[in-house]
């Protein structure tokens, strides 16, 4: 960004004046920052009242490496700690975790295969699923640049060939072309409605989409309200529920063109 565009975006944000992407969009957002702070109004209030339990990957990542993010969060479908050996492995792990997925555990699980050579190899998945249907997917995650596809896919396919030690129902790959940077955010923003989610802010915003018809701006869904902060959670609940999505795939924000779907239509956001 040159000089003259952070100029001209602190001009707008400090005056309250819209951005120019977001006044062609019709939309005039408030930044002024209000005198009271406002709290989320969840209808399940977490307590905290217990650390999170201990990861159980097979293999713990190194603290620190010259080449690849490290990094741990909470994992809210076991209440255990997570931990990711790469910036692709936290995105991954964050959009799996908005699917119809029940249990993920990380770098797990390590199986035993023969390469082509006739070598016993060994190979740790980066990502066990188990789905809402009761499959199990062991998944390895790889940025696409550093594949080699004679021997990561002839790998996958031998272990799976190999029973996969039991452990699994099938196996699978990701790369940043599924875990892309747009993906992550977005799945970011629906863990987080998640947990500040009420019921009536939910059923409310059901209500007012049933009146929309076709497509609109998310932004649009925000206006005239005093505070947005509990529709824009409601908003990202319906996102997570197939309600809206986004009319091509992409980072979703208020200039977002959405398709509103009722609950038979619904389907991925992504």
């Amino acid at each position: 960004m040159s000089s003259l565009d952070e100029e001209v975006s602190h001009e707008a944000r400090t005056s309250g004046q819209a951005a120019p992407l977001e006044k062609r969009a019709g939309l005039v957002p408030d930044y002024r920052i209000p005198d009271e702070v406002t709290y989320l109004r969840p209808t399940i209030t977490e307590t905290f009242e217990k650390p999170p339990l201990p990861t159980q990957a097979a293999r713990i990542p190194s603290d620190k490496s010259p080449f690849n993010t490290r990094g741990d969060r909470y994992n809210p479908l076991s209440g255990r700690r997570i931990v990711a050996e790469s910036a692709l492995e936290i995105k991954a792990g964050k959009i799996l975790a908005t699917r119809e997925i029940v249990e993920l555990r990380e770098q797990w699980p390590r199986v035993y295969y023969i390469d082509r050579h006739g070598v016993r190899r060994s190979h740790t998945f980066d990502i066990w699923a188990r789905k809402l249907d009761g499959k199990r997917v062991a998944i390895a995650i790889k940025p696409f640049d550093k594949i080699d596809p004679n021997e990561f896919f002839d790998m996958l396919l031998r272990i799976k060939d190999a029973g996969i030690g039991g452990l699994a129902d099938d196996v699978s790959f990701v790369t940043e072309y599924y875990a892309s940077e747009y993906a992550a955010a977005n799945a970011e923003e629906i863990l987080y409605a998640r947990r500040g989610r009420n019921e009536d802010d939910v059923e409310g915003t059901k209500a007012l989409l049933r009146e929309v018809k076709g497509r609109i701006l998310f932004g649009e869904l925000l206006k005239d309200l005093e505070i947005q902060a509990f529709r824009r959670i409601a908003l990202w609940c319906l996102v997570d529920e197939g309600w809206l999505r986004p009319v091509r795939p992409s980072l979703i924000e208020d200039h977002t063109l959405m398709d509103v779907l009722v609950p038979s239509r619904a389907s991925s956001w992504q």
